[in-house]
């Protein structure tokens, strides 16, 4: 008598992932990255439960010619904040939208200013120097030549207000000038750094630091030179050694444009070819050590490969944006593409942001703004009418582009066989994503048909109060597709176009049966 054999078909495993979080990665190998990390998030942005499609942009002022390079804000004790731009050698106010008036300020060598503000005894002051031409002050109602005397006035190239006194510097100079306290014009006082900075070079740039130094917080003077060197200054005035002392000097990496420094919180960001550093960080630790604590160790080859290719090209720019929980990080790819590393700064979560092209960033306000080659401003996340951020980049549909960190599904050693996937998405309006599943760290990218996803919001009548969504809130949408993909891991890819909604990628559910042990 024969025996027959019962041939069962593998059971199917499903596995839920969360959409990644942790944000774009290129420190770890695609074998051994987080399981919340992404190896590619290009314009979504990590938030702490989700990733979602960026907010688009509007044109805001119209009506310039050339590259705008620098973007500035004046802000008064009282009244309405003022926003300037500096293209073709001119000056424009840029507060209202629309195209702009005649300019404020002509005749200008080049658009690519550094600025301050200081408070004086009468008023608010703006200080805008560019290394070419006099520099510019602005009292709220008009615009004049400095008449800073002591050093050679048009080559002033950077400044910065540190204990309530305005500190700027000649280009190709290892010498800081200094006046008065609360004061915008008049005799400035030099101070040379040639003894201090051993590499020489030039000082490119200066931040003021909120430290605490034992007794409370206190600002302290950062100087950064072309070289490399950071040298620390604490106290108030430099003609005084009584109040006026050097705490430090560090080597660290060359920094990378004029715009290499901002203030985040109590700290600086730094632009090096280093990578984008917090100064509190890095002071800490020697050099060799410093990418490790850098605020872009998540994505430091991306960063040094940008500074390596493009740091020579104008646009290099740290701006910190906090309405929208965002550290942005201007790079400049060529003369007309720029990208944006932006981080979650509540997170540290990074990814790029890929369209806008922003030639420079400024604020007004709470708003942010950013300039293009082709002489028009724009807006980004705007939201001046008070209703949602816009969804397009002034009606051109923005495109994310999102893949998760490779999965083993608990199981490192076992072949798979993947069936199904159900991507889980939250949005106002009908995502409709392009997929495709990679196994065993392949890349590649989605070149189906993108598919919209079935709504599985709430219907009244039929679904369960305080659990559904309602109105036009977010709504859930998700729906089981059918891949094909045989290897022991795998990752899903996500591509999503669209002008008309910002969808959030949740989460993923796969299903798959177990095809043997390796």
């Amino acid at each position: 008598m024969t025996l027959g054999i019962a041939r069962t078909r593998p059971a199917s495993i499903s596995k839920t992932l969360p959409a990644p979080t942790g944000g774009w990665d290129t420190r770890h190998a695609l074998a051994s990255m987080p399981s919340d990390n992404a190896v590619i998030l290009d314009n979504f942005f990590p938030e702490t439960e989700n990733v979602t499609l960026r907010a688009g942009s509007a044109s805001h002022a119209t009506g310039m010619s050339g590259n705008v390079e620098t973007l500035m804000e004046y802000a008064p004790l009282t009244g309405v904040n003022e926003l300037y731009a500096c293209n073709n050698g001119s000056i424009y106010e840029v507060t209202d939208s629309g195209a702009v008036s005649s300019a404020v300020v002509t005749g200008r060598s080049n658009n690519r200013f550094q600025h301050t503000q200081i408070g004086t005894a009468g008023g608010q002051f703006l200080f805008a120097c560019n290394g070419a031409d006099t520099p510019q002050t602005y009292n709220g109602s008009a615009w004049a030549n400095s008449t800073v005397s002591g050093p050679t006035i048009a080559n002033l190239i950077w400044c910065t207000t540190h204990q309530a006194r305005i500190f700027f510097g000649e280009k190709n100079s290892l010498s800081f000038w200094y006046l008065s306290t609360r004061t915008i014009n008049g005799t400035a006082l030099e101070f040379a750094l040639d003894g201090i900075f051993k590499r020489g070079g030039y000082i490119m740039a200066m931040g003021s630091w909120t430290r605490d130094g034992g007794s409370g917080p206190d600002d302290v003077a950062v100087f950064y030179s072309s070289e490399g060197e950071i040298a620390v200054y604490s106290g108030t005035d430099p003609s005084s050694a009584s109040t006026w002392a050097l705490v430090g000097v560090f080597l660290h990496g060359r920094p990378v444009g004029r715009r290499c420094i901002t203030k985040v919180g109590s700290s600086l960001a730094l632009i090096s070819e280093n990578g984008f550093q917090d100064v509190a960080s890095i002071l800490s630790v020697d050099r060799s050590s410093s990418e490790n604590v850098a605020i872009s160790k998540q994505i430091n080859d991306a960063v040094n490969g940008a500074v390596r290719s493009y740091g020579d090209l104008f646009g290099w720019q740290p701006i910190l944006y906090p309405r929208s929980k965002m550290l942005i990080f201007n790079v400049p790819i060529s003369t007309t593409e720029m990208h944006q590393y932006v981080f979650n700064s509540l997170t540290g979560a990074p990814c790029r942001f890929k369209g806008l092209n922003a030639l420079c960033w400024g604020t007004l306000g709470d708003r942010i703004f950013f300039g293009k080659i082709d002489g028009t401003v724009h807006e980004f996340d705007g939201t001046e009418s008070g209703g949602e951020s816009p969804t397009s980049d002034d009606g051109v549909a923005i495109t994310g582009d999102a893949m998760a960190a490779f999965s083993y599904f608990g199981s490192k050693g076992s072949e798979k066989a993947f069936k199904l996937v159900e991507p889980i998405f939250m949005s106002t309006g009908n995502p409709s994503p392009a997929l495709d599943l990679n196994v065993d760290f392949t890349t590649y990218a989605p070149v189906g048909v993108a598919s919209p996803l079935p709504n599985s919001a709430g219907q009244w009548g039929v679904a369960t109060w305080g659990v559904s969504l309602w109105g036009k809130s977010d709504q859930i949408f998700k729906g089981w597709m059918g891949v094909r993909g045989h290897g022991r891991s795998a990752s899903l890819r996500v591509r999503i176009t669209t002008a008309v909604s910002r969808p959030s990628w949740i989460s993923t559910n796969y299903t798959f049966v177990r095809g043997g042990q390796i």
